[in-house]
């Protein structure tokens, strides 16, 4: 089977692969980037412990091409450093791990010449988020498709649902880590007839949003990230401007409040891997 390498953001798309007698030979993804978070206090043993952040990892693709002459593997160096090297970052799916999308900016293309008219690309990215994404977000989660893999946690005992039409359900993220609004994409999408506001609570993490207006059955309140909006207008004034987190694994989530009915939410959010 041909290994497939593909680089892509909102203004491109585009299959490296794709380019004559190019071929994708293998991958490496070099180690975790951990940036401890301690603090030594003078006169006690050790240091005290915070949360460890982490910084970006290398991503490096392996490529071989041969040519029919030395003018045509010129020409694909040439072509490589224009279509490797842009401006703006983007984010790179090869087949090796094909569920999994990489946001990028490409740091290097190391060429081994084998003769005049072939040569290996070593080309390393930057992994500017320190973390990978799965490929699809959880609105697009179909168990039977190549764009969700097992290492992504995913688990077939129980029913994994983002679209609910209940006060009480669950949120399963397969994620290696918890998702923060504040550093990571999620948006949550809430309808509901709530004349006097509601409450959502993530029981698993104790956190609560309190919406103070009254959300007709006809809107949608739309947290994205931390940001509360209905249509184009931000509506934060209207909440006590705290927000909730997914640990791995289920979160039970629950929508409450006086008068509180026909309520559907969306979920949508993408899992990331260390």
């Amino acid at each position: 089977m041909k290994q497939t390498a593909r680089m892509f953001n909102d203004n491109f798309d585009h299959m490296i692969t794709d380019m004559p007698y190019l071929k994708l030979l293998d991958y490496k993804e070099e180690d975790v980037d951990v940036r401890a978070n301690t603090l030594e206090v003078k006169g006690r043993d050790g240091v005290l412990v915070g949360p460890s952040t982490f910084g970006p990892f290398k991503l490096i693709l392996r490529f071989y091409y041969k040519g029919h002459d030395i003018h045509d593997y010129n020409l694909m160096k040439q072509r490589m450093r224009g279509l490797l090297f842009k401006r703006e970052p983007y984010y790179i799916v090869h087949s090796f791990m094909p569920g999994k999308k990489y946001a990028v900016q490409c740091e290097g293309n190391a060429i081994t010449d084998i003769n005049g008219k072939a040569g290996e690309f070593e080309v390393t990215f930057s992994v500017y988020k320190g973390f990978s994404e799965s490929l699809r977000d959880t609105l697009d989660v179909d168990f039977l498709s190549d764009y969700w893999q097992f290492e992504g946690g995913l688990i077939s005992d129980r029913e994994i649902k983002y679209k609910h039409n209940s006060k009480r359900f669950e949120i399963w993220n397969g994620s290696f880590d918890t998702i923060d609004p504040l550093t990571h994409k999620l948006k949550i999408r809430i309808k509901a007839n709530a004349p006097n506001g509601f409450k959502m609570t993530n029981h698993m993490t104790g956190q609560t949003i309190i919406y103070y207006g009254s959300l007709q059955s006809y809107q949608t309140l739309t947290f994205v990230g931390v940001h509360p909006v209905i249509g184009d207008e931000r509506v934060g004034a209207n909440t006590n401007h705290e927000w909730i987190e997914l640990l791995p694994g289920f979160n039970n989530i629950e929508i409450d409040g006086v008068g509180v009915s026909n309520v559907s939410t969306e979920f949508e959010f993408d899992f990331i891997y260390r």
